[in-house]
């Protein structure tokens, strides 16, 4: 009786053992008209590895998101970010299309919330400075009239 309590035993524990592990059993790229999402089913490991040049996340399938956050009560303007290098590194260029640009101002926060930069727009294209940026997100709030229309989610690099 005793052996076959210790095999039981045994045979659960190994068990347990292999459940802690997972392989990938799946992934791609999906590529479209309005970009392209890369995944990964089922993944084994989850370490971080920090460093002054940055930080390498195993494990953990990290994505590089573009959001573009707006009101849908106006649809009357259409804002479009494009940034140079993406993620950028000097500068990016803030494009109004079909847009009045009457009232338009942008306010940039990084993502503590604290202020960074402010602007009215006067032209189409307007060429924003983050070379003397740290490295780190912000969000760019674009507004007209202070009504917010987009917010753009831009990473310094």
């Amino acid at each position: 009786m005793k052996k076959i309590t210790l095999l039981a035993v045994l045979s659960f524990a190994t068990q347990l053992i292999y459940t802690q592990e997972t392989n990938p059993v799946s992934g791609g790229k999906v590529t479209g008209v309005g970009g392209s999402v890369s995944y990964t089913v089922g993944q084994t490991l989850y370490t971080t590895y920090t460093s002054e040049a940055g930080s390498l996340h195993q494990g953990i399938q990290q994505s590089f998101e573009f959001v573009t956050l707006s009101n849908p009560a106006l649809t009357a303007v259409t804002l479009k970010a494009v940034t140079y290098p993406n993620p950028a590194t000097d500068f990016i260029i803030l494009s109004l299309k079909d847009a009045n640009l009457t009232g338009v101002s942008y306010a940039m926060y990084d993502l503590l919330g604290r202020f960074v930069s402010k602007e009215t727009v006067t032209q189409t294209e307007t060429k924003i400075a983050m070379k003397n940026l740290p490295i780190g997100v912000y969000m760019l709030k674009v507004n007209q009239n202070n009504q917010a229309l987009k917010t753009f989610k831009i990473i310094k690099n």
